[in-house]
């Protein structure tokens, strides 16, 4: 259940923060008024898409949070276009939002309902009720196996030319790469070996210059703090507290001493060979040759080096290839046989059903004399490898199945395409009919509509109002009406407001009741003049 909703520079809101009831809520409010933009807002908040148009004029971001049950979510919407989302206030992706809140909230939109006439959305609701969802997930993971299974096979029977040629080129580079044969992190040891040998002379001539000033000069620096801890010695007892300098100057006398021990212990390991350096270099060179020719590191070589063995074995025998390939098709479409027609057992049981089901909800939307249908086509295709009996069957990603719902409106007409003949009223309550059929089956917690009412009127909509009401009573339903039978019959009647004061919009919203309630709904519906 939906508790609270906070929205901040969100459209032409500026700041609102809403809270949510139980049963019924009906939302109303003039055209521009902002009931669209607060679902929209709610939609964003359990992983709805986002613009950056969305941010409220002037501002860098917009801010959403919903509160569902024990859980609070948060989405902040930059001027940019990115949003970040929060569970609890831990981050989340936008995929694990999406799963966490799917089953607490359905939204059903104008979108969707023309969505409905798409028949090719049509199997998925076939396939949700039978519970098809797992099978279909691999029948279309299998289809798109198999397409690519194909190619790859084609490609390989008509490029034997360009095979040899690929061995060709493999051979050359795996031997381009064994002739090096780098060690890992070789570049690395060879760089600093470079750095060294190259600046060798300049660093023999440092470290000799730095003992030199450390103790060979007139006035050597070991030879000046030497004479400054005894100078600093002999006032001691004058100063107990001078001590400290001069155990100061003990230890830097000592350190200077294990300087001078490191110099001459770096400067042993040091002699000019040129010679070295030349082949540090060289051996430099190839190996960053390798690394520009295949990756840009020796992780990428070995890598490559590994692709060039796995493929010069593949490629070796492209026969034998073929007939890897061959018989990896062979059991995809066996799987996808077998899947396929059991997806379509199921179908065909459960289209009448689930078609009994929605004509029977249909009826309760005062639609008494209308007849729905879902229809199951297949086609015959003589060169299909999906086969029942003694048919061939065309296939597709899921299956061999094409759904499509009929309708008829009126009784004693053929039932026809819905997307051809039913009309704007129709199709909410249909939908309406389909939600509530859905619900039973895979019941969400609270159920969201915009604008269900839409070409609706007089017993139709009365009817549509107790079909919400009685909803209500196991859920909660939050429905954005324009139709006094809907509101009238609401157990929350949420109203919006919009002002506009010189150039400044703001959204505000009542809980409206008692007196309030009559006269807005007197100003919405009868066209009276509000006054609150």
């Amino acid at each position: 259940m939906i508790k609270t909703l906070y929205i901040k520079n969100f459209a032409i809101i500026k700041e609102l923060k809403i809270p949510f009831k139980k049963g019924l809520t009906v939302i109303t409010g003039e055209t521009g008024s902002g009931k669209s933009v607060i679902l929209k807002a709610l939609g964003i908040s359990i992983g709805g898409k986002i613009s950056k148009y969305m941010v409220r004029s002037g501002k860098e971001k917009s801010i959403i949070e919903a509160s569902i049950n024990k859980i609070k979510i948060r989405r902040l919407i930059s001027i940019t276009g990115r949003s970040r989302a929060y569970l609890n206030d831990q981050p989340i992706s936008l995929n694990d939002l999406k799963n966490h809140t799917g089953l607490s909230i359905d939204f059903h939109g104008q979108n969707e309902q023309q969505l409905i006439l798409n028949s090719e959305i049509h199997i998925d609701y076939l396939d949700k009720y039978c519970r098809n969802d797992d099978k279909v997930k691999l029948l279309e993971f299998l289809f798109k196996e198999n397409n690519h299974l194909n190619e790859k096979l084609e490609k390989l029977k008509k490029n034997v030319d360009e095979k040899n040629n690929q061995i060709s080129l493999l051979n050359f580079q795996a031997s381009e790469i064994d002739s090096v044969n780098p060690k890992e992190n070789e570049d690395i040891t060879l760089d600093e070996q470079y750095k060294r040998l190259s600046h060798l002379k300049e660093i023999i001539q440092t470290i000799n210059q730095t003992n030199h000033i450390l103790f060979e000069k007139e006035e050597a620096v070991f030879s000046q703090i030497d004479y400054l801890r005894n100078l600093v010695s002999s006032i001691e007892k004058y100063d107990s507290e001078l001590s400290k300098v001069t155990k100061l100057l003990d230890n830097s006398i000592i350190q200077i001493q294990e300087v001078q021990s490191e110099l001459f212990d770096q400067l042993s390991k040091l002699e000019l060979k040129p010679e070295e350096l030349q082949v540090v270099e060289d051996r430099l060179s190839s190996i960053e040759t390798l690394k520009r020719k295949y990756g840009g590191s020796l992780n990428s070589v070995k890598e490559k080096r590994a692709y060039i063995q796995k493929e010069l074995k593949i490629n070796k025998n492209p026969e034998k290839e073929q007939a890897v390939l061959i018989e990896k098709i062979k059991k995809v479409k066996e799987k996808f046989t077998n899947i396929s027609i059991e997806v379509h057992k199921k179908r065909k049981e459960m289209a009448s059903v689930l078609s009994l089901k929605i004509q029977n909800s249909m009826k309760n939307l005062n639609m008494p004399g209308s007849h729905f249908e879902i229809k199951i086509i297949n086609k015959a295709q003589k060169n299909g490898f999906v086969k029942i009996i003694n048919t061939c069957y065309e296939h597709n990603s899921k299956g061999i199945d094409n759904v499509e719902f009929y309708l008829s409106a009126n009784p004693g007409e053929p039932t026809k395409p819905l997307s051809l003949i039913a009309s704007g009223g129709e199709i909410s309550r249909i939908m309406l009919a389909i939600k509530t059929v859905f619900e039973k089956l895979d019941p969400v917690e609270t159920l969201v509509f915009d604008e269900i009412d839409s070409g609706i009127s007089g017993n139709a909509a009365e009817k549509v109002a107790s079909h919400l009401l009685e909803l209500s009573k196991s859920k909660q339903v939050m429905c954005i009406t324009h139709l006094s039978q809907i509101a009238i019959k609401a157990d929350n009647h949420l109203h919006i407001v919009k002002h506009v004061e010189k150039d400044n919009t703001s959204v505000d919203y009542i809980y409206a009741e008692g007196n309030d309630r009559e006269k807005i709904m007197n100003e919405l519906f009868l066209g009276k003049k509000l006054r609150i």
